[in-house]
């Protein structure tokens, strides 16, 4: 009995072709892609049946979605190719758009990188202090000490009368000096007698001496009222420098007294909850006719934070009722943004001492106010080779030159420069008008407390106003109980970068960090280990000279088994 299977021809058997061996043409070898005459006649085929199976190989196992249908051996001969090119421009089109929305967020990225948003609305007002309050009256020297008890003292008694009239002529004009007017100076060095004189007094200590003619603090306020509690005025207010000069200071935190008590009292500077007229400050001031000269009535009063040196002032009228309400804005940095630059950030942090665009007053938090002092100051040290220390704080790590009476000559020449600040990009926009400016390119700190002011004054009336003297009410208090809280954070972190990236690339080509990983080892180990490993592989493996030949037998005998 034969079987259909007998019937058929025998083939002989074939090797199979190595799976990880070399495709590269060697005598005596297997030759799977034809024969050794072919390839010789083509020297592409070689790299040709080198590459070809193997990014087969990688199409097929790719964690790129669509990579596996461009060699997808189970499709009809018919449509392959169509089918393949297809494919082939969905891969190009996704990887065209994925490229472009990955543009669009690195410049994005690049552009833009913080931005400030509103952090609270209802943030309590007792969160920051209230403001520092200055008073610094226009006519503030005190005539009879200046010319019965100075004068006698700093010159002595037997000083020529030309001398003492120089001396008086002097600290009269320097009494209302400020860094921005120096108007109060054309008197006196509009006189060249006085002028041609003026190194006589270059001995005196001018500072001291107006600290000391300046009027008190009886002589000025008559009563005040903090939080609705009366307090003596000379026990809450401090005389101190500013920029305008001497002025009277209420909740500072400049002097080494205000310091002190800082540390000592956890509730100062001064905070309070409420609002409104008659809630926080109130100040009567009141000054004798007789001891004001015509042009020197008024009041500057000067609203700046507690740690800062000095802020630009109002001049308030006397005989009037005014009310200054104050609206405070915080803004907060967050921690991230420090892996930016100040510039980028457009802010400052007070412990980046060691930043070119870090400028601040010797032993001072760093406030956009202090960098505009200290610039103002530098300008001064730059044209005069002095400092007035009536102005600007004096420190010992500055080492200045204090102003003499003679440099005030410099000082008042140079009225105009000092007189007008200008920004850095200001000049792209605003043309100047003068020759010699200040320019003070200062960022803001990064924690930055501002109060917007609403001034409103009103007349005295009748049984308000005194005949013998000039006076006037303020009372300054906060508008709201809320104000708004504003931080600033990273627009675009480089980790939302890179998550969004991911996406995108998720997205159009469903592909992830291992599928670029995977890409790389293809390419590189990979493709070393397939052509040379698999090599030597091949070499050591010789191939046998005869195949094996298995034997059947032609014919299979049933066997009849009996139960």
């Amino acid at each position: 009995m034969f079987y259909p299977q007998e019937l058929l021809p025998r083939p002989r058997p074939r090797a199979r072709p190595p799976i990880n061996g070399s495709y590269i043409q060697h005598a005596g070898r297997l030759q799977p892609f034809g024969s050794q005459d072919e390839s010789r006649s083509k020297p592409h085929s070689c790299c040709k049946q080198v590459m070809m199976p193997y990014l087969k190989e990688y199409c097929a196992v790719s964690s790129v979605h669509g990579i596996r249908y461009l060699a997808e051996p189970k499709l009809p001969r018919m449509i392959n190719y169509h089918f393949r090119f297809i494919w082939l421009l969905i891969l190009i089109g996704t990887f065209i758009c994925a490229t472009i929305v990955y543009v669009d967020l690195s410049a994005l990225y690049n552009s833009e990188r913080v931005q400030t948003t509103i952090e609270n609305t209802m943030q309590p007002i007792f969160f920051v202090p209230f403001p520092s309050v200055a008073f610094c009256l226009r006519s503030r020297l005190s005539m009879y000490t200046l010319e019965n008890e100075v004068t006698d003292v700093v010159l002595g008694i037997n000083a020529s009368q030309a001398k003492r009239e120089l001396f008086q002529h002097f600290i009269l004009s320097v009494s209302d000096i400020h860094f921005n007017d120096m108007s109060s100076l054309s008197k006196f060095f509009a006189n060249e007698s006085l002028v041609a004189n003026i190194s006589q007094l270059d001995g005196i200590d001018v500072t001291q001496i107006l600290e000391h003619t300046n009027l008190k603090c009886s002589e000025i306020f008559v009563d005040c009222s903090w939080r609705n509690k009366a307090y003596n005025c000379c026990d809450i207010f401090e005389l101190q420098r500013t920029e305008m000069g001497f002025c009277w200071v209420f909740n500072s935190q400049v002097s080494a007294k205000t310091r002190r008590l800082a540390k000592e009292d956890k509730y100062y500077p001064r905070r309070l909850s409420q609002n409104g007229p008659g809630s926080a400050l109130q100040v009567h001031l009141s000054r004798n006719k007789t001891f004001i000269r015509t042009n020197g009535r008024g009041v500057h009063v000067m609203i700046k934070q507690p740690q800062q040196w000095s802020d630009s002032a109002r001049l308030l009228s006397v005989n009037t009722n005014n009310k200054i309400s104050l609206n405070p804005r915080f803004t907060s940095t967050d921690m991230r943004t420090r892996s930016l630059s100040p510039k980028d950030r457009r802010c400052i942090f007070p412990d980046e001492i060691k930043d070119p665009n870090y400028k601040n007053l010797p032993g001072f938090v760093y406030w956009r106010g202090n960098c505009r002092s200290r610039c103002h100051q530098e300008h001064v040290v730059k044209l005069c080779n002095c400092s007035p220390s009536m102005l600007f704080p004096v420190s010992k790590e500055d080492n200045f030159t204090v102003c003499k009476a003679s440099d005030f000559k410099c000082i008042y020449d140079h009225r105009m420069t000092f007189g007008v600040e200008r920004l850095a990009l200001e000049t792209e926009y605003v043309d100047d008008v003068y020759e010699d400016t200040m320019t003070c390119d200062c960022l803001n700190s990064c924690n930055q407390l501002i109060y917007d002011t609403i001034h409103s004054s009103t007349a005295m009336g009748e049984n308000e106003l005194d005949l013998d003297a000039y006076s006037m009410h303020v009372d300054i208090f906060f508008q709201s109980p809320w104000f708004i809280k504003y931080q600033t954070h990273m627009r675009f972190t480089f980790v939302e970068l890179l998550a969004s990236f991911g996406g995108i690339i998720g997205l159009f080509l469903g592909a992830s960090l291992l599928s670029a990983i995977e890409l790389v080892y293809f390419f590189t180990i990979g493709l070393y280990l397939y052509i040379f490993h698999g090599n030597r592989k091949s070499k050591k493996q010789e191939i046998p000279e005869a195949p094996l030949t298995l034997h059947f037998r032609h014919k299979i005998t049933p066997t009849k088994t009996y139960y």
